[in-house]
């Protein structure tokens, strides 16, 4: 995944971390703001301790194929990660939501909510499980904070 300095955000593809990039999160295209206003809906049902199939978006386990489609990795016990693809922009975006410290994911173990951006990238390689599996970040990705960004919006 391509980064927009979440966590460093990343993707457990070699070639994806290629395309890494930091910048500002506002700069987002206008359908990318659709994929993150899924996520966020996502987001609050996880954070809220239900299940995220009853979300009123359509999630999946494998990888998001659109962006009316939200793939989710749920483990009992593991950080909760969920990415959304946006076929117009070849950008997938998401959200590792850890809620005690313990497993690294994409290079975070502590409690706190990361959000990550990877443009240039497939629907096949936006794949929440495959994120929840990528212990550290990438090294080609570029350090950034999202909490400074904009995003997610208000």
């Amino acid at each position: 995944m391509a980064s927009v300095g979440l966590l460093s955000a990343g993707c457990g593809l070699a070639n994806d971390a290629q395309t890494a990039i930091t910048g500002p999160l506002l700069a987002l295209k206008d359908s990318d703001t659709v994929v993150e206003q899924n996520l966020q809906t996502v987001q609050t049902v996880v954070q809220s301790g239900e299940p995220a199939s009853t979300s009123s978006i359509a999630t999946t386990s494998g990888p998001s194929t659109g962006y009316g489609e939200i793939s989710v990795s749920q483990a009992a016990g593991q950080p909760t990660v969920i990415a959304g693809f946006n076929q117009l922009s070849d950008d997938c975006l998401g959200l590792v939501f850890i809620t005690t410290g313990g497993a690294a994911v994409l290079g975070q173990s502590q409690p706190g909510s990361y959000y990550f951006w990877v443009t240039g990238t497939t629907s096949a390689a936006c794949d929440a499980a495959s994120f929840a599996a990528t212990p550290a970040a990438p090294s080609a990705w570029g350090a950034g904070d999202p909490s400074g960004s904009g995003w997610p919006l208000p």
